[in-house]
């Protein structure tokens, strides 16, 4: 029992015993109408594929996804390249992944009081008040601009990162090296990959389900897909170069953000009065088919009266 529930179940308590007995039976009238008239909905994969497909998250998503298949390219090569170069049997390999650990439990406390403290000095500059109960109207705030700045250090250091990564395993360097580029790389990457996915929350405030859904639909394909193929090109390219392509392909990419930080808000706008539109066609139709069902109904007592 909750405490709502006990402090209304005391209430009742206190009540005649004949308040308390009609009290219950009205509730539980009320629960079987409910009941009633609950429905159950099976969700509608078709509203990810929705999302994606909007200019301003369909970028972000993309982006998104190649940062966390880097991610996933650089953990799922730790066995096969600590096994040949250090020759780790599976218990240094398990602790080999500690340093990234790490840095992701750092990523996640690090990034929190970074967004906040962008997120007041934007409101602050655009003299806007933060409510904490209700939150914000974000159809005016800014919110690409405060989740974007947090990302470019986080970003800039973890591409290179990637590159000094790959080419201190092609010389076979000494252990500590990898290690730390891995605490870094679990910091910067991660903290990069979370800071966007909350951008995206940010978007779809009113789905927020819909939009992680498609968050992992994409970034999961695409990290199958990299992790499928990061052998074959460390085999083909070698370590140095195959991360020094990876780091490559998130550098050439980061414009996307860019783009995303001038033209975010107007698409953003573009899309909440799309939806307006279509909310209010829809509201004109269900009173168009209120006002015919009366119009029948109407007609059918006329019928009715005549008949008498």
């Amino acid at each position: 029992m909750s405490l709502l529930n006990y402090l209304e179940t005391r209430k009742i308590s206190h009540s005649d015993t004949l308040s308390r007995t009609v009290s219950a039976q009205e509730k539980r009238a009320a629960q079987v109408q409910l009941a009633k008239q609950r429905k159950l909905r099976w969700p509608n994969p078709l509203k990810i594929i929705h999302i994606i497909l909007e200019k301003d998250v369909g970028m972000l998503l993309l982006y998104n996804s190649l940062v966390y298949t880097a991610f996933y390219d650089v953990t799922a090569t730790i066995p096969s390249l600590f096994a040949e170069i250090n020759g780790f049997n599976n218990l240094h390999i398990g602790l080999a992944f500690i340093p990234f650990g790490v840095g992701c439990a750092v990523a996640s406390i690090l990034c929190e009081k970074l967004m906040d403290y962008n997120y007041k000095r934007i409101a602050k500059a655009a003299n806007i008040t933060i409510d904490r109960k209700r939150g914000e109207d974000m159809k005016d705030f800014p919110i690409e601009k405060a989740r974007i700045q947090v990302i470019w250090p986080l970003l800039c250091t973890g591409i290179a990162t990637i590159l000094c990564y790959g080419w201190v395993l092609e010389k076979e360097a000494h252990l500590a090296a990898p290690l730390v580029l891995q605490l870094i790389m679990g910091v910067c990457l991660t903290g990069a990959f979370n800071i966007m996915s909350t951008m995206l929350i940010d978007l779809y405030p009113l789905t927020p389900a819909t939009a992680t859904a498609a968050n992992n639909l994409l970034r999961c394909l695409m990290g199958a897909a990299g992790t499928a193929v990061i052998i074959q090109m460390i085999n083909g390219m070698g370590r140095g170069w195959c991360f020094t392509f990876i780091a490559a392909v998130i550098f050439l990419t980061s414009p996307l953000l860019c783009v995303e930080l001038k033209w975010g808000h107007g698409w953003r706008e573009e899309q909440r009065l799309r939806l307006l539109k279509h909310k209010e066609e829809r509201e004109m139709k269900r009173v168009d088919v209120e006002a015919q069902q009366h119009a029948e109904a109407t007609r059918a007592a006329a019928v009715m009266e005549e008949k008498i």
